[in-house]
């Protein structure tokens, strides 16, 4: 009777009977899990990102069907890193030569930035911004400066006009508004002065002068000068200017009063030409000002006023303050240490 085929020996791989066929065939690439993994790099498949590409058995990830494909350069292999030494401590390796220190220069300082410094004690001036009530003092100030009741105007070197504001007016409404604005534009002064370390009490100064400058567009260029032509005098006195229009400010010094002194001399010669040098226009600043701002001067501190650069007309109170023991200086009379032509 044949044997059945249930019955009939299993031929091996090698040729021996009673063990069951291996297949050579090779199979997809795995993870360490079984999971598919990328036959090129051993990545799983489920973690890439992108297309998948049949390679083989298996598949390839994205980014190794580029390298392959020459779109991409392979990656390169990273340096191995140091074993970590848990349990020893390390040796301690030279010590690093200490880095150069870094130097930053700071940059040259802006010339607006003198108008944010206190400068009064060693440039001799100091500008403040305007205020709630010297706002208030100017528009009242320019309201009768542009009244028909002034009629001293005066013209003066350089073009610009002067009105005394002692006489009295005809006007005893405008003459009473006039007494109270001198009191206010005093009190302001004064308060001003006294912030700046200024012993500005009746008792030690007085107001010698208070006068309305006019200034027509494009006119009133001055020289650079001092407000008093004696020094020993002028150290001892003040100029505060109120303004009561929105302008360009009075040309202020940049250089200290230390380097100007050479330039104030006596008598009527003027100074040497290398004295001269320290104040050129291109030795001075100025900004532009809010109706109602303040400028204190010591009257040592070369100044000068630019030319009206505004279409409308420019006004100006001037206010001289000298010690109380001293007779009141003639405003009239200024120093010019360029000279003028007469």
């Amino acid at each position: 009777m044949p044997p059945s085929p249930s019955d009939a020996p299993v031929s091996t791989a090698c040729g021996c009977a009673g063990a069951p066929l291996v297949s050579a065939r090779p199979q997809p690439r795995v993870d360490s899990a079984g999971k598919p993994a990328c036959e090129h790099c051993g990545r799983r498949l489920s973690d890439c990102k992108g297309k998948l590409y049949k390679h083989g058995m298996g598949k390839i990830c994205h980014r190794c069907h580029n390298v392959l494909s020459g779109l991409l350069a392979a990656p390169v292999a990273a340096a191995p890193e140091a074993p970590v030494r848990s349990h020893k401590r390390k040796q301690p390796s030279a010590p690093a030569a200490p880095a150069a220190p870094v130097v930053t220069l700071a940059p040259p300082p802006s010339l607006l930035s003198l108008f944010d410094l206190p400068v009064f004690d060693t440039h001799g001036w100091a500008l403040r911004a305007s205020t709630r009530s010297t706002r208030g003092t100017a528009a009242s100030w320019l309201e009768l400066a542009q009244s028909d009741e002034l009629k001293q105007w005066e013209v003066k070197r350089g073009g610009f006009w002067q009105h005394d504001t002692h006489p009295s007016l005809t006007c005893s409404l405008l003459d009473e508004k006039r007494v109270r604005l001198l009191q206010s534009s005093e009190r302001h002064a004064r308060q001003l002065l006294h912030e700046l370390g200024v012993d500005s009490s009746h008792t030690a100064l007085q107001l010698a002068a208070a006068k309305l400058l006019r200034t027509n567009p494009g006119e009133g260029q001055q020289e650079v000068h001092y407000d008093i032509t004696e020094y020993k005098r002028a150290a001892r006195c003040f100029t505060v200017l109120l303004y009561l229009t929105p302008t360009l400010s009075t040309q202020l010094p940049r250089l200290s009063l230390a380097e100007t002194r050479c330039s104030f001399t006596e008598g009527e010669k003027l100074p040497p030409a290398s004295a001269r040098t320290v104040l050129t226009r291109d030795k001075f600043v100025a900004k532009r000002v809010d109706a109602g701002s303040m400028l204190a001067l010591r009257c040592i501190t070369a100044h000068w006023g630019d030319a009206n650069p505004d279409d409308s007309q420019r006004y100006v109170l001037f206010m001289l303050f000298s010690p109380s023991s001293f007779a009141k200086p003639d405003t009239e009379e200024q120093r010019y240490p360029h000279g003028v032509v007469n």
